[in-house]
């Protein structure tokens, strides 16, 4: 999404710089926090006990990940540890667990339309803080929304897979082979499937804009 700041103005671009960088590194732990918080809800508290329930990003951030992001714009966190043998149902407890992660990041990324649309409607773009944080929530949108589409996507080892995996059979031929060839299939995704994400991005953003079209006058 670097590509996105090419196209600002020189004297925008360190802001929209670090809005960008403050915004993905934020929804990368968001994204983790909602794993470990629910799996300590459903019975497990290995993530809470190594420290990992927590919004903070510095017990979150993979390095290389987060060179990535610098780099490339794009980036990762270390996943959180959990033992589903400790939850109290071992299917609703995964299951519930893996989609959190996806959850919390719809949901920021609903708000923070709302919040950049506001901003954008009634705040004066001219000042510099006020600047920043229509970038910062205009990129949290769009970045919660990217990974909640694409950790959503049924392939090993997203968190849609976990969830695919949970109600079949380990042994089930789909969950064999994804296991198999998954971060393969992950690769080629990334590589020739940005305009089928594109448009799911489309068809999950109109519902978001038209509710906050209609909400913010």
């Amino acid at each position: 999404m670097f590509f996105i700041l090419d196209s600002l103005p020189k004297d925008m671009i360190l802001i929209g710089g670090l809005a960008f960088l403050i915004a993905m590194i934020f929804a990368l732990s968001i994204h983790e926090f909602g794993h470990a918080y629910v799996a300590y809800k459903c019975g497990d508290s290995t993530a809470k006990v190594m420290g990992r329930m927590t919004i903070n990003p510095l017990v979150h951030m993979d390095p290389l990940g987060v060179i990535c992001c610098f780099l490339f714009g794009f980036g990762w966190a270390k996943p959180v540890p959990i033992n589903p043998l400790r939850f109290h149902k071992y299917k609703k407890g995964i299951a519930l667990t893996s989609l959190a992660g996806v959850t919390i990041n719809f949901v920021l990324a609903f708000f923070s339309c709302g919040f950049a649309m506001l901003i954008s409607k009634y705040a004066n773009l001219e000042n510099q803080f006020l600047l920043f944080l229509y970038f910062l929530f205009e990129f949290s949108y769009a970045i919660n929304l990217i990974l909640a589409i694409f950790n959503i996507l049924p392939i090993y080892p997203l968190d849609g897979f976990r969830v695919v995996e949970t109600f079949t059979s380990y042994q089930n031929s789909y969950v064999s082979f994804m296991r198999q060839y998954g971060p393969f299939i992950l690769i080629l995704v990334m590589l020739l499937g940005s305009q089928f994400l594109s448009w799911l991005y489309t068809m999950i953003e109109i519902p978001i804009m038209l509710f906050w079209g209609l909400i913010i006058l």
